[in-house]
């Protein structure tokens, strides 16, 4: 349990940074009811009062940046965002500049979560924020996880150093004693192939933005 009589803080990091290669389009700047998703990502953040957010840019840098200018954010421009996922952690981590109590990763392109989403994530982290916690969902049959996720303090030495081709998974597979899952079905919703796009599109006009 959470002893300390402080309220438990927390650093964000938004993983924008990626080619999106079999998408065809970066992810972080297609758009979900006149929002690009990075600026959507940022904002859904924001209600859940992190003590910073982190976007790690990469692929269309300048572009990203753009989206989330006129916000209160830190950029950390990954140099080298072609080598993968990996590279783009360690590089948000080391621009952390607090020790917070927890680091959540995002990434952008689970386009229907919403802020209560994140609260639900954070109330099971303040529980315990020794432990990892991870979203869930079903797909299909499966139950499956994946980001969000919040890391405890103690393993930010470790997502430094994340293989640079893997994400944060290898870090969650490598303390499965600490992990718990709460479950998410927003976060099954994302932009891996031209496919999803569609989906992100319905959800669009069955819910255009007022």
């Amino acid at each position: 349990m959470n002893k300390n009589t402080e309220p438990a803080t927390y650093a964000a990091i938004v993983l924008a940074a990626g080619p999106s290669t079999r998408l065809g389009q970066a992810k972080q700047l297609v758009r979900h009811r006149g929002e690009s998703l990075v600026r959507k990502t940022v904002r859904i953040l924001q209600a859940g009062a992190p003590v910073s957010i982190t976007v790690v840019t990469g692929c269309e840098s300048e572009a990203v940046e753009n989206e989330v200018s006129d916000l209160p954010v830190n950029i950390a421009r990954n140099a080298n965002w072609e080598r993968g996922m990996g590279a783009s952690i360690a590089c948000g981590v080391r621009h952390l500049s607090e020790d917070a109590d927890g680091i959540l990763l995002m990434v952008c392109d689970q386009w229907a979560l919403e802020e209560k989403d994140i609260s639900q994530l954070l109330t099971a982290w303040k529980t315990d924020i020794s432990r990892i916690i991870t979203a869930c969902w079903h797909e299909g049959q499966a139950f499956v996880s994946g980001p969000p996720v919040m890391f405890p303090r103690k393993l930010k030495h470790e997502l430094k150093y994340v293989y640079e081709n893997r994400g944060a998974r290898q870090v969650v597979d490598r303390h499965m004693d600490i992990v718990e899952f709460v479950t998410l079905e927003n976060a099954s919703f994302d932009l891996d192939r031209p496919d999803d796009l569609q989906n992100l599109f319905k959800s669009s006009q069955r819910y255009p933005s007022s």
